[in-house]
């Protein structure tokens, strides 16, 4: 009874708008696009009187006129034929905008990112309609898993430079039945789609050695050069383009400002996915990309439980986990996790452990003016943040960025910088105790195994396995190192304490002990 309903996204960010707008489609609605308060006044004023919007989905933050006034001015607009429902957006959940949001009666609000689902059900609550029985729902996590089928046993390259970021991407991937390796800077990401066949790739932006732009500028090249030196190529058009290239690549960055997605675009990229990853934003890109190809399914991926996706399901030794922790979102992060929460305690730990300075590090580059290095710490630590599902320390990071790139050399800017860094650099504080109250990385095993097991492995199988080992830890994939344990442990059965030790890092993510335990190897 819903289709066809009319609705009004007002949102400054095009990135964001476009994201709303292909979720508000796929519900069969027809959707108008306004990027701004006045704009979306003008929108609902000259539109039809017998055919008036009945929702609005509106953006806080906005230059000009904010979120809070456009909706005042829609409530007490007597003028209207109708008064739509209005859906408050925000990625600041902040105790004030809510209460102006109540204030002026306004039927729902929700906190950026908005994955599809939890959409959908604040619409249903705004119209005053019952949210989805359980066999509707039951239905739509079928047809999903169906979709999801298509794409399992694809070959995705991810390109990433911030280790916790890459194991909350893997985790999603991994879960859907993809084939994660991994590259650690753009440099990496080329070489590799040189020498190893991907179905997709998905490309950070921001990354030390060589950016996102350049290493897709340098694989189109690569892909036009062995065109055009009659190399048999992965497309069948004469001419490469985004659009028609075999090998899609996907932006993937905790960018969201205007004019964004068209620059990647013009990189070369066929797509654009934003930080904190939402897995459903993920899958849907993932899916206009990768062809299906039921030979890959079948011979190459095990079946997947589509049950296990994103349900929430806990790991054995979920009862360490915490019911909250102050500044984070646990559901949300869980949700993003796969409800693994093995990784996720494992991942704020290491959050912990190796962002402890990192307040510091922002502001001697702000003290020493580098605003280059600055914005690109800020960068990380807000997609990180995300991520985690800190909620404060990513709106303090937001408005961090926000400054760097805006305000360093206008007038008085420099009472604004301290405020701004002092309110960063209490929410990374107050993060930061958050995690330590799960406590340090616990090893059940020392990574040594005893001597004398060393000792009855065969020396060229040593070699073998600290080669082949260091390879798949290098390029963070976990399925690789248990496939090539399985098989080094079928050769010699002394190699087992070692296998066993490399599966157990392996499941914990912890590559730099991995690479310890292969120096052994080495020796």
């Amino acid at each position: 009874d819903l289709r066809g309903l009319k609705v009004l996204v007002v949102d400054d960010n095009a990135t964001s708008r476009q994201i709303f707008h292909d979720i508000l489609e796929s519900f069969s609605f027809a959707v108008t696009l306004a990027a701004s308060g006045e704009d979306a006044l003008e929108e609902i004023e000259r539109a039809d009187r017998d055919k008036p919007f009945e929702l609005v989905i509106m953006d806080w933050k906005m230059p000009g006129m904010d979120g809070i006034e456009a909706s005042e001015r829609i409530k007490t607009n007597r003028a209207l034929p109708k008064i739509p429902a209005i859906v408050m957006v925000t990625a600041y959940g902040r105790e004030e905008i809510m209460q102006q949001a109540d204030e002026i009666g306004l039927e729902g609000f929700l906190l950026k990112p908005v994955n599809s689902s939890v959409l959908f059900d604040a619409i249903m609550q705004a119209l005053g309609k019952e949210v989805q029985d359980p066999t509707r729902v039951r239905r739509g996590k079928e047809r999903t898993s169906d979709d999801l089928k298509a794409i399992q046993g694809a070959r995705v390259l991810l390109v990433e430079d911030n280790e916790i970021n890459q194991q909350v991407a893997k985790e999603i991937l991994e879960g859907a039945g993809l084939v994660v390796t991994i590259a650690n800077d753009g440099r990496e990401g080329v070489d590799l789609v040189q020498s190893s066949e991907f179905e997709a790739v998905l490309m950070d932006i921001q990354m030390p050695v060589m950016d996102g732009y350049t290493a897709t500028r340098k694989i189109r090249e690569w892909e036009q050069e062995i065109r055009g030196q009659g190399t048999e190529d992965r497309s069948q058009n004469s001419v490469l383009s985004p659009q028609s290239s075999a090998l899609p690549i996907i932006a993937m960055t905790a960018h969201a400002m205007a004019g964004d997605e068209q620059k990647s675009i013009s990189a070369g990229m066929n797509g654009h996915v934003t930080k904190p990853i939402d897995p459903d934003q993920l899958f849907a890109t993932l899916q206009k990309w990768i062809k299906p190809d039921k030979e890959r399914i079948h011979t190459e991926q095990p079946e997947v439980s589509t049950e296990s996706i994103g349900t929430g399901i806990s790991e054995p030794d979920a009862e360490e986990f915490p019911k909250s922790l102050p500044g984070f979102d646990l559901e949300d992060g869980l949700k993003r996790l796969q409800g693994n929460k093995k990784l996720y305690r494992k991942l704020l730990v290491d959050f912990g452990v190796k962002y402890a300075g990192t307040a510091n590090e922002i502001r001697q580059a702000l003290d020493t003016k580098d605003f280059e290095q600055a914005h690109s710490l800020i960068h990380n630590l807000k997609g990180l943040a995300g991520n985690l599902a800190a909620t404060d320390l990513q709106a303090a990071a937001v408005e961090m960025e926000k400054w760097v790139k805006d305000d360093p050399k206008k007038e008085g800017s420099k009472e604004k910088l301290n405020q701004t860094f002092n309110e960063l650099e209490k929410t990374i504080d107050e993060a930061l105790q958050s995690v330590q109250t799960l406590g340090l990385p616990v090893f059940e095993k020392p990574i040594k195994p005893p001597s004398e097991t060393l000792a009855e492995i065969p020396p060229e199988l040593a070699r073998e396995a600290a080669d082949r080992i260091r390879d798949a830890a290098e390029m963070g994939d976990v399925t690789r190192i248990k496939s090539i344990i399985e098989e080094l442990n079928s050769k010699c059965d002394a190699f087992a304490p070692f296998g066993d030790r490399f599966v157990q890092l392996a499941e914990d993510f912890d590559f730099d002990a991995i690479l310890k335990l292969v120096s052994e190897l080495d020796n």
